[in-house]
């Protein structure tokens, strides 16, 4: 098949979880079809992911360069429309000139969008499209709202997740099929799909890439990963350093924290302690995860599932998540990992392992055996097919595409 992925980030270098998720799958899908990869992108990262995305013949468009005040003011507007401002976030004309240019010079079998945002572009009359969610996107926004300290930004996440959920549920009966990435939220897009398939494609992990170390562990250490550029990262790090920490150190006041991820400047000051290193990005986190004692995971807001538990898994690590940093994964509580929630919680989790070794290396051994019988890409990929494949068993949808986007149809 000739197949379309349509993304609004480049993901090239994969530096965050939404990245490895479209780069690994592409690559799976490359090895038996022809597959063209459309993305916004800087020259620099187009340059850089020609030499990373293997056989995915990659296309690229110039994205509007906006300044933090420009976006204030945008989401500003934005209260006054229907249409939902992570929409227009997205959204450019240049992206649709691209599309356009595609798909006249060429016929694709399938069109994969990655996150429902992109239903705001036109397709050609009988696209099979194709919707990938990393996350329930209004979910993600509902949470953030729970969460939030700013009236302004709860007021803003409160409106704009209240305008996703009527586009993006309107989104799920409009595209040909959808994958989501965990049985959770299975049942929630079929409710709304109508008849299209909908399956779960989960995120997975290299398991060759990370596998375990053989090195020696720092005793009564713990490391957070994640780009604390994303709102779900930068809370969960927040809450381990003001909340966590310190009923930590209470207990083990030579106990060491590393928060690893790209941060900037005010964030790594500002997050830095005693007993607390923030390193920014780095090249390779492997290093940095084998030698932890503990590998925590307090996220509190977000949706889908996430890679960081993954690796972790796939490392045989000794791991404290919250409930919802585990969610999606079938994992178990103290079969897999540990689980906390709430400050109290999580800090006696944390202490458990530093004071039982082995129970750590027992759950590690346990979640390295799950993540190959479950999360390897390799699987993921061949769930992805299957979702495919009874998509094109079905008659297309007689459906006007030719001159109208899917979001005029969803009236936004």
């Amino acid at each position: 098949m000739r197949i379309l992925i349509v993304s609004a980030q480049f993901p090239y270098p994969p530096r965050s979880g939404f990245a490895m998720r479209v780069s690994h799958l592409a690559r799976r899908l490359a090895e038996r079809h022809e597959v063209t990869l459309l993305s916004y992108a800087t020259a620099e990262e187009a340059a850089a992911g020609e030499g990373q995305a293997g056989s995915v013949r990659i296309e690229t468009v110039a994205r509007d360069g906006t300044s933090m005040r420009g976006k204030r003011v945008a989401q500003a507007l934005s209260l006054a429309s229907p249409r939902p401002f992570s929409c227009r976030s997205v959204d450019s004309p240049t992206m649709q000139r691209a599309i356009d240019e595609l798909c006249s010079r060429e016929h694709f079998d399938v069109i994969q969008l990655e996150t429902s945002l992109l239903c705001t572009f036109t397709f050609p009359r009988g696209s099979r499209l194709v919707l990938d969610e990393h996350n329930i996107e209004y979910e993600v926004l509902r949470r953030t709202a729970d969460g939030e300290r700013s009236a302004t930004r709860r007021l803003f996440s409160r409106l704009e997740g209240a305008r996703l959920r009527r586009f993006e549920r309107r989104c799920w009966s409009r595209v040909d099929a959808c994958m989501v990435t965990s049985d959770r939220e299975l049942p929630l897009v079929r409710r709304h799909a109508g008849e299209i398939p909908v399956g779960v494609v989960p995120n997975g992990v290299d398991v060759e890439h990370f596998r375990p170390g053989t090195g020696d562990i720092a005793a009564r250490t713990v490391v957070f990963n994640g780009i604390l550029t994303y709102r779900p990262n930068v809370d969960a790090a927040e809450h381990l350093v003001d909340e966590i920490w310190p009923l930590i150190l209470r207990r083990h006041p030579d106990a060491r924290l590393t928060l690893v991820g790209r941060a900037s400047e005010q964030d790594r000051r500002r997050l830095t302690r005693p007993g607390v290193d923030v390193t920014g990005e780095v090249p390779d986190i492997r290093p940095y995860l084998r030698r932890a004692a503990v590998v925590a995971v307090p996220v509190r807001i977000g949706g889908g599932t996430r890679l960081k538990v993954l690796e972790g898994l796939a490392l045989g690590k000794a791991m404290v998540s919250t409930s919802l940093g585990c969610e999606g994964i079938d994992v178990r509580d103290g079969e897999h990992l540990l689980i906390g929630d709430g400050a109290e919680s999580f800090a006696s989790r944390v202490t458990e392992l530093f004071d039982d070794p082995a129970r750590g290396e027992e759950l590690g051994r346990a979640g390295r055996r799950l993540i190959e019988r479950t999360y390897s890409w390799d699987l993921v990929g061949r769930r992805m097919e299957t979702v495919y494949a009874k998509m094109l068993l079905r008659t297309p949808p007689e459906r006007p595409r030719a001159h109208s986007s899917l979001a005029s149809d969803l009236s936004i």
